[in-house]
Formats: structure tokens, sequence, C-alpha cells
């Protein structure tokens, strides 16, 4: 390997995925998901994501039955979140866009077990939810600051 041929990465380049793991693993462990469900709803979307995960190794190592187990994850991780999301009152902007995250989330896994060439634009408008839905909870939850209480007479 000759020195031209050699890239560097920038450091963005490899923060990118930490501070958006990060983000990602923020917003999830103070949702409601986790203290107001049951422990089946909680099972069901780790079990719907290990099972993605396994698929996801499985396709890489080109094992038979990737696909099969990327899709059952993705089918599994959509329901429990759509069933949780149906069950949740009020819904606000953030719970309608972490919905459609996970649904395009799951969509790009579908297409990654099923068509090629539909992975890069369903995965751009997943990563084009998620950065809508972090920014709207770093502003909800960090920036927006309560309306002061009206003096009572």
């Amino acid at each position: 390997m000759s020195l031209p041929d050699f890239q560097f990465a920038s450091g963005l380049a490899l923060a990118y995925p930490v501070i958006k793991f990060g983000l990602l693993v923020l917003m999830a462990f103070s949702s409601e998901l986790w203290r107001k469900s049951g422990w089946l709803l909680v099972a069901l979307l780790v079990g719907g994501a290990g099972l993605t995960a396994i698929g996801t190794l499985f396709k890489i190592e080109h094992w038979a039955f990737g696909s099969e187990l990327l899709l059952a994850g993705a089918a599994l991780m959509a329901s429990a979140y759509a069933w949780w999301y149906r069950a949740k009152r009020p819904r606000r902007l953030l719970d309608h866009l972490k919905l459609a995250w996970v649904l395009a989330a799951c969509a790009s896994v579908v297409a990654m077990a099923t068509s090629h060439a539909l992975v890069r634009p369903v995965a751009g408008i997943a990563e084009a939810l998620f950065w809508g839905m972090a920014l709207l909870y770093g502003y909800q939850r960090w920036i927006r600051r309560p309306e002061p209480a009206s003096p009572q007479a």
C-alpha cells in the first residue's frame, strides 16, 4: 500500500457515530417508554434489536437466514413500538417523530434484507428523521424555558 492510497479519517468522521449513539441512548433512557411500559414491551423491543443485530451478522458472513432474521427483527421492533405509541397519551410532536424514525429505520433494515437499491434513500430518510428528533429533543429538554406563571390578582 502506497501513501497516496491511504485515506485519513477526520476526527468528526470518527466522532459522528459516537455522538449519534450517545444521543440515541440519552433519548431512549429518558423516555417514558422504560418507566411506564411493562416488561413485555421492553422485552419485545430488545428482542427485535437482538434479532436485527444477529441478522446483520449473518448477512455480513453470507450465512443462511440472514435476511429472514433481519425481517423478523424489524417487524418485531416496528410492531412493538407502534403498540406503545398507540397506547401513549397525550402524543406530542416528538412522539410522532420517534414513531416515524423507528418505522423508517425498520424500513431501511427491510430494504437491506430485500432490495439493496432502496437502502440509501430509505436510510437517508431515517437519518434526517433522527436528526430532527434529536434537535427537537435537545430543544425541549435544555433550551426551551417554561413560560412564567401569570401573577394571581
